[in-house]
């Protein structure tokens, strides 16, 4: 077979670009797992610890806020870092979590999470510059956070 009946080879990928800026802000991926550099963006974006709010434990796991098996994609808005345990928690009956998408340029990712008992908790990546504190986090509830330890350690 010469070169020129040889069969193509193509790759694509989709990347995104703000309209103003043209930084690169998002890309697509049809891959269920994220490597490389999804994968660091997104380590690094959460500082490399768990996003759920009333946890500090290394994050070992990233994962889809919206479910791959549910059509969520694999992209740096619907990842997230987040440790074994809260992980597998997440998946339970009754846990959802979903993405806050803001207009507002600059704005954290923010992830809501409900729990079984109907408590909400949002969840914003903390600012990478230093001084800026590690994790901004509301709770929609009016359990307070205090509460949520004792139960923990108890």
């Amino acid at each position: 077979m010469n070169e020129r009946s040889a069969p193509a080879t193509v790759w694509l990928r989709r990347l995104y670009t703000h309209p103003a800026t043209g930084t690169l802000v998002a890309m697509d991926s049809t891959r269920r797992t994220f490597e490389a550099g999804l994968r660091r963006y997104l380590l690094t974006r959460d500082t490399g610890i768990c996003r759920t709010p009333w946890c500090d434990a290394p994050a070992r796991h990233l994962d889809h806020i919206h479910d791959h098996a549910d059509g969520g994609p694999t992209n740096d808005t619907n990842g997230q870092g987040l440790c074994v345990r809260c992980n597998h928690t997440k998946q339970l009956p009754g846990f959802t979590a979903a993405t806050i998408l803001t207009r507002q340029p600059g704005a954290p990712h923010t992830v809501r999470i409900t729990t079984p008992t109907g408590h909400t908790y949002t969840s914003h990546a903390p600012p990478l510059l230093p001084g800026q504190g590690r994790r901004a986090v509301s709770a929609e509830v009016t359990t307070s956070m205090a509460s949520t330890r004792r139960v923990r350690s108890a």
